[in-house]
């Protein structure tokens, strides 16, 4: 059996957006950095932002990885508060939401919820970020500005007084503007999210790369955090249920990112293998 020794050696197998470029520039165990700084971090409120519109739904990518993040927050003291639009409504029960308009809102909103929260981190995991046009391009390189809420104003202005993570698998999400020298190559990526983080972090799934994020914590915390397989597959098929979609096949099914449903759980054990072995 494979020994992983990184996260990353993990969620960035079976690569179909070039994430594997980006790595060879940038050859790090990012997930590793970004853990060391969350647990020094003051408990309190987290802000995760997330939620991709694709064909009239939020996609499937990103909403489990945020859930069982929000869990793992929640185990080891933390608040989680979820920060999104109205195509994940109802994504989240059992954690509170803030839903931003589509239209957005004046700064002076978003600094009162900054005030009110008080967030010592914010935490961004598949969520679609502007481009340096201001516009927001999903994988194919069209625009869903139209349907999407400028959450990542909130993000900008949080993240002068707190730190910032990111994690992306196609270079158009918040907080990929931190590799913006891999990104720049015409040939691999679309026009890139500009807005970087100060811990920013890749997949080749995004779920996956919050699977990711929860296995470190469970490494170094010694604290059983990591979601079983048949937990995450519950939760895929209550935002199914909800009409969330696969953003590649962009139908309401049991997968996301076209990936083989039965990479999940391969994902899932390797991640507790190197959180409990290594």
């Amino acid at each position: 059996m494979q020994r992983f020794q990184s996260v990353e050696e993990i969620v960035l197998q079976h690569s179909t957006r070039h994430m594997d470029k980006i790595q060879a520039q940038f050859p790090f165990e990012h997930t590793k950095t970004a853990v060391d700084a969350f647990i020094h971090l003051k408990k309190g409120v987290v802000f995760i932002y997330t939620g991709f519109y694709v064909a009239g739904f939020a996609e499937t990518d990103g909403p489990i990885g945020t859930y069982f993040l929000a869990k793992a927050f929640e185990k080891i003291g933390f608040k989680p508060v979820i920060v999104t639009d109205s195509f994940c409504e109802g994504y989240f029960p059992e954690i509170e939401t803030l839903y931003i308009p589509l239209s957005g809102l004046h700064v002076n909103e978003y600094e009162a919820l900054l005030n009110e929260y008080k967030p010592v981190a914010h935490f961004s995991i598949e969520r679609c970020g502007q481009n340096a046009q201001g516009d927001y391009l999903n994988a194919r390189g069209v625009s869903v500005k139209e349907f999407t809420a400028p959450v990542d104003e909130l993000f900008k202005l949080g993240s002068k007084g707190a730190p910032s993570f990111g994690i992306g698998d196609g270079g158009n999400e918040v907080g990929m503007g931190s590799f913006a020298k891999a990104l720049q190559d015409k040939e691999y990526f679309n026009d890139y999210c500009v807005i970087a983080c100060d811990y920013p972090m890749i997949a080749s799934v995004s779920n996956w790369g919050g699977y990711g994020f929860i296995a470190e914590l469970e490494r170094v915390l010694h604290v059983n955090l990591l979601p079983s397989f048949e937990a995450v597959e519950q939760y895929l098929a209550f935002i199914v249920s909800k009409g969330s979609v696969d953003g590649i096949k962009r139908e309401s099914v049991m997968s996301v990112d076209g990936k083989e449903w039965a990479l999940e759980p391969e994902i899932l054990k390797a991640l507790k293998d190197y959180a409990t072995k290594g």
